[in-house]
């Protein structure tokens, strides 16, 4: 196993459930957001390391997706039970994944390419979510910022959906066992 591998298996098994335990049992939306963003560097660094140091592998390129879908929705989840985003959010997010995981498995093709709604997808979860913390952290009587950090989560889950029907469709044109789609 190597470093980029172990960073993403780090982020999966260590930071996603530090992250529920920090925010329920713990009840510290600043503490959640410092695990939020550890999580966020090392989804960079996983990627970053591999590339710079030509570490890539096959199963590297199908962990961190799984990383990042598994800890997405395990963020957004936590986020319904401590009651800072409405139930809608977690249940699109895991809709659509579990949706495109089984197209995938069907399918069985090689790397799915990132599109640019994908990219645009992951920025608004990756500011709306620590936005959301940061506004239960210092400022949870704003009804203002409140609002303003759901539309930018619920703006990224709007597209979460719709890279995975994109995603989706693409798969459904490919042909089984593709190397790249």
């Amino acid at each position: 196993m190597n470093l980029p591998n172990a960073i993403s298996l780090g982020r999966l098994i260590v930071l996603t459930p530090l992250f529920v335990l920090v925010l329920l049992v713990g009840e510290n939306p600043f503490g959640a957001l410092v695990v939020l963003v550890v999580l966020g560097i090392t989804d960079w660094a996983d990627g970053f390391i591999a590339r710079r140091f030509d570490q890539v592998t096959d199963f590297g390129k199908k962990l961190d997706p799984v990383a990042d879908r598994v800890s997405q929705f395990v963020v957004c989840a936590t986020l319904v039970f401590a009651g800072l985003v409405p139930l809608w959010m977690a249940i699109v997010l895991l809709v659509s994944d579990l949706l495109l995981g089984v197209v995938v498995m069907v399918r069985q093709p090689g790397i799915v390419r990132v599109r640019w709604i994908g990219r645009v997808r992951t920025v608004l979860l990756m500011v709306g979510f620590p936005l959301t913390l940061l506004v239960a952290s210092f400022a949870p009587a704003s009804e203002t910022l409140t609002v303003a950090a759901l539309v930018v989560v619920g703006a990224g889950v709007v597209l979460h959906a719709l890279a995975n029907l994109q995603y989706v469709a693409a798969l459904a044109r490919t042909p089984r066992g593709a190397q790249e789609v």
